[in-house]
């Protein structure tokens, strides 16, 4: 169990120092690796040390509403610290089943540089491993707006979800223009539908893929690598948990 934890300590250490101390407040990234680890560590612990079922897929954030934007832009940095959790446990030999996603959530209750760790389960998808295809049943509803939601594209600020229905492709009147050459001029339409976005492809020459597997008409939720024609998309939203989690806090005072 140390040895996996120790991995996991050097990665985060790798990936987040510097970068986010200089993004966010100085000493914020060692304080969020060693409260992961603790909180990864305490989930072993429940497991009786047994790690095929105990790495928490679903890391929320919560963040302060004066260091939102900060942690925005740290979104990108973020979805590599989840690869290196997923990378490391399926080196020590054990099984993914769902792909680590960390989610900010803005809390107005928390002070400057103070923020709250979580980590859980997501909820069990019954589709299947290609990601079932899913119809909406009924008109998008202003209500069934997702919190929160975005794409993480490289290089480019998140893009908010801001609508109940989004349009993507290399025409200007799109929502979301993408000079990509391999990108139809309407590519995809996401729709927001009890609180969650589903993705159409609008019969694109490129075809559209999530997480590599080809894809038409699709349920999104955090974590999913949407690429249409050469450009990858990362997709968030904040997920609302009724039932109780290991949660830590973090704070430092203003200097």
């Amino acid at each position: 169990m140390r040895n996996i934890l120790q991995i996991i300590e050097n990665k985060l250490r790798y990936l987040l120092e510097e970068k986010l101390d200089r993004l966010i407040f100085p000493g914020v990234s060692s304080s969020l690796s060693y409260t992961l680890l603790e909180l990864i560590e305490g989930e072993i612990e429940k497991q009786g040390g047994n790690c095929e079922n105990c790495m928490p897929d679903l890391i929320t954030l919560k963040v302060s509403s004066e260091r939102w934007e900060a942690w925005q832009e740290s979104l990108p940095l973020l979805a590599e610290v989840t690869g290196a959790l997923e990378e490391t446990w399926k080196d020590q030999g054990y099984e993914v089943k769902k792909a680590p996603v960390i989610q900010l959530v803005q809390s107005p209750d928390l002070s400057n540089n103070q923020i709250k760790v979580e980590t859980d389960y997501s909820m069990e998808e019954h589709t299947h491993k290609q990601t079932a295809l899913q119809k909406l049943t009924r008109e998008p509803q202003e209500e069934a707006l997702p919190k929160d939601a975005c794409l993480i594209i490289t290089d480019r600020e998140p893009f908010f979800l801001g609508k109940q229905v989004i349009n993507i492709g290399r025409r200007s009147t799109n929502d979301l223009v993408l000079d990509d050459p391999m990108v139809s001029r309407d590519h995809v339409q996401l729709r927001a539908d009890n609180g969650r976005f589903y993705l159409f492809d609008l019969g694109s020459k490129a075809g559209t893929t999530i997480n590599n597997f080809p894809a038409s008409n699709v349920a999104l939720k955090p974590g999913d690598v949407i690429q249409i024609g050469q450009t990858k998309m990362i997709y968030n939203q904040w997920i609302d948990h009724t039932i109780s989690k290991p949660t830590r806090s973090i704070f430092r005072e203003t200097e």
